[in-house]
């Protein structure tokens, strides 16, 4: 090892410690274009794994080298001409046969070089793994030769980008397809920056003894995505919880003319080279083309390099909206994490740090160090890189690392479980960061009229209503809706989440202190789209009669030792309507006594009954009454001041019932006659006009005329069998 570090440079295992000590037991030493050919074998033999396979003593040790082969002085083959020339050639040795071309328009034995005409040369000698050869056609100005052996400037770039992977050129195993571009475009693009980047990364961390520099030599196969083959090279600065930074100019094969750089994992900078452009288009080389792009991806490395922001998409599609705010960065609670990984440890035989990262949600720098103190407290095994096939491949090495849950680990686990709760799902979210985004969405902004009547469409309201609702929606203030039963007072609340703004963020649980977590997000209210953080529309959280003072208090569920949060943490962002108040077994002061403290200072303070700890959440939904009782008689004078807007819902004038009417009845395709409205007002006689009127009257007309097989029409005798149907007889 000492022997290899002196003329390569560096020790042959590089990396974090589980890297390192996992390529010392399994993996021998990487070839080095600086260590010759005869001493990396000896090199590899005294450090093979089997110790019968080593040298024996020091004596053979040091004749291995005494005897070593030493390299001798080659030429390169000798040069030929087209049998099509006409001009006589002095050879020495056999003309080599000229192969048929298979890239080009040009003739057999003419240089493949644009601008170039001459014939002789070489054949490129590069084959891929399936056996296939390139076989293009090159003069003596523009072949490039390898040791010895003759390529394009292509397949020359690509042997020399795996030249370090290989003992010799003729020992490359991963060779990419004769047609595969991107392995010498990601080459030559990462070549241009690698100087102005190694030293970069050097001036910015040199003084850090912290951290480690780390540079890829050569160009290397990794994925983009899950199943597509790229080919990249890298620079980063490492701690031991994850990289500093990383920066890494990357090709896939599916786009083999993009050069793409990479701050992290966040693509920044996107662009198809200048000569590429050119010969597409056919237009005459520029040879200051690669040094123009070589200076641009370096500006795009300094620009972006603190701040990296993804690039934008290809093509601008209409926003329906302003975008969601995305979450605060991960606050996590390390006690709770560390008995949550060990929970997941044991429903496996093993996994990757990777996996683990993604069961909870969280970026894997946020768990490094947890799954880094659990394995030196021995809970739980470091089995080493993670060999087989999986969504982890390309990921940096310790993601990749794979852990058991060791026996003392095993026994802990179960301590936690009975002690705390048995939570398993993702990473559970802090209070402050809870208050954070809930505050960003309690924030009141501006109503346009256009807005309100489109969210309130569909519904007859009376003069005044509107601009009520348009009011109390936009200072977030609660909302007592009251009036006789029928106008469309539920109606008129359920349509408040439309007017409250953009969908919001919800936790799927929250960590509410003393190792206990509390779920709040629901299927049932909240449709989903992330992870951790799940995006919903407002949500609407409606009880009536069957409402109970408890309703507003944590549920504990003994089976995963977890609260499960109550109506009105369900409801922050959205809106919580009360329906039917006064019907309730509990009375409207008992249930606005509950209300009191959260509107007026946006803090519920709630019990916990498996602790008996009382914690502080954010109350920022907006509170929907809705009665058809007389407010008089449910609440008094004190109780209606601190309601802050009252909406009376009436009774519709006979305009509006006829609107009603004729909306239900395109509604349910009855055609139209004019004098069935003068029969219904007739037979209404000083009976009071309601808002579902129309829609009833007009569903039972549907059914008393599909009873009878006739279809539906406004016939005086189905209007009037459909009435009796309607009302109690007096």
């Amino acid at each position: 090892m000492i022997l290899y570090e002196l003329l390569h440079g560096e020790p042959p295992f590089t990396g974090p410690l589980p890297a390192v000590l996992h390529s010392q037991v399994f993996d021998r030493p990487r070839a080095s274009t600086a260590i010759p050919s005869p001493i990396m074998e000896i090199i590899w033999k005294a450090t093979a794994k089997d110790p019968s396979q080593r040298f024996q003593t020091c004596e053979e040790f040091s004749g291995a080298f005494h005897y070593m082969p030493k390299p001798g002085v080659a030429q390169p083959p000798v040069e030929t001409m087209s049998s099509d020339s006409a001009v006589p050639v002095q050879v020495t040795e056999p003309q080599a046969a000229i192969p048929q071309r298979t890239d080009g328009p040009k003739p057999p034995g003419v240089c493949t070089f644009v601008d170039c005409d001459e014939r002789r040369g070489w054949a490129c000698a590069y084959k891929d793994l399936n056996g296939r050869e390139c076989k293009s056609w090159w003069c003596r100005r523009h072949i490039q030769f390898i040791e010895r052996t003759p390529f394009c400037p292509r397949h020359a770039s690509v042997i020399r980008a795996l030249a370090p992977t290989a003992n010799t050129i003729f020992e490359i195993k991963n060779r990419p397809a004769v047609d595969d571009r991107a392995l010498p475009l990601g080459g030559l693009g990462a070549e241009d920056v690698d100087k102005d980047v190694t030293e970069l990364v050097r001036r910015r961390y040199q003084n850090r003894k912290d951290v480690t520099l780390a540079r890829d030599r050569t160009v290397r196969q990794t994925w983009s995505g899950r199943n597509e083959v790229a080919w990249e090279r890298s620079w980063s600065a490492l701690k031991s919880q994850g990289y500093l930074v990383r920066i890494a100019v990357r090709v896939t094969t599916a786009e083999p003319d993009m050069v793409q750089l990479l701050i992290g994992n966040t693509v920044v900078f996107k662009e198809v080279p200048n000569w590429i452009s050119r010969r597409r288009e056919g237009e005459p080389p520029d040879h200051a083309d690669r040094a123009r792009f070589g200076k641009k991806l370096f500006a795009a490395i300094l620009e972006h390099v603190d701040e990296p922001q993804p690039m934008p998409p290809p093509t601008h599609t209409p926003a329906t909206g302003p975008e969601v705010g995305t979450p605060p960065p991960p606050e996590i609670n390390r006690t709770l994490t560390e008995g949550m990984i060990l929970r997941i440890a044991s429903t496996a035989t093993r996994l990757t740090g990777y996996e683990v990262a993604e069961h909870l949600a969280l970026p894997f720098v946020a768990i490094e160090p947890v799954l880094k103190a659990l394995t030196t407290a021995n809970f739980l095994d470091a089995l080493g890189l993670a060999s087989e096939q999986g969504p982890w491949l390309g990921r940096p090495l310790p993601e990749r690392m794979t852990y058991a849950l060791s026996r003392q680990g095993r026994v802990r686990s179960e301590e936690i479980a009975r002690a705390g709760t048995r939570y398993a799902g993702p990473s559970p979210v802090s209070l402050r960061e809870y208050r954070a985004v809930l505050a960003d969405a309690a924030k009141p902004g501006t109503l346009d009229l256009t807005k309100v009547t489109a969210a309130l469409a569909g519904i007859e309201l009376a003069p005044g209503v509107t601009e009520a609702v348009r009011a109390a929606v936009n200072s977030r203030s609660s909302i007592f809706i009251y009036g006789a039963p029928g106008n469309g007072k539920t109606s008129l609340a359920r349509r408040i989440p439309r007017l409250l703004g953009t969908p919001i963020v919800v936790p799927m649980a929250l960590d509410i202190g003393g190792g206990e977590v509390m779920t709040v997000f629901d299927p049932a209210l909240h449709q989903p789209a992330d992870r951790r953080w799940r995006r919903v529309a407002r949500p609407l959280v409606q009880v009536g009669g069957e409402f109970q003072i408890e309703m507003f208090d944590p549920t504990w569920e003994e089976g995963s030792r977890t609260y499960g949060a109550p109506l009105q943490v369900k409801a922050n962002g959205g809106v919580l309507l009360i329906d039917d108040l006064g019907r309730q077994r509990v009375s409207p002061k008992q249930i606005l006594d509950r209300l009191l403290v959260p509107l007026e200072q946006e803090i519920d303070y709630m019990n916990l009954s498996a602790s008996g700890r009382k914690v502080e959440v954010p109350f920022w939904a907006q509170l929907a009454l809705s009665t058809n009782l007389k407010p008089a008689e449910l609440l008094d004078e004190a109780y209606l001041r601190r309601l802050a807007y009252k909406v009376l819902m009436p009774d519709p004038t006979w305009e509006m019932w006829c609107r009603i009417f004729e909306r239900e009845r395109e509604r349910l395709t009855i055609p139209p006659d004019a004098s069935a409205l003068d029969m219904i007002r007739t037979l209404y006689g000083g009976r009071p006009l309601r808002g579902n009127h129309p829609r009833d009257l007009l569903e039972r007309l549907v059914d008393v005329s599909s009873a009878r097989g006739a279809q539906p029409q406004l016939s005086p005798e189905l209007v009037e069998a459909a009435w009796h149907t309607l009302f109690i007889a007096t």
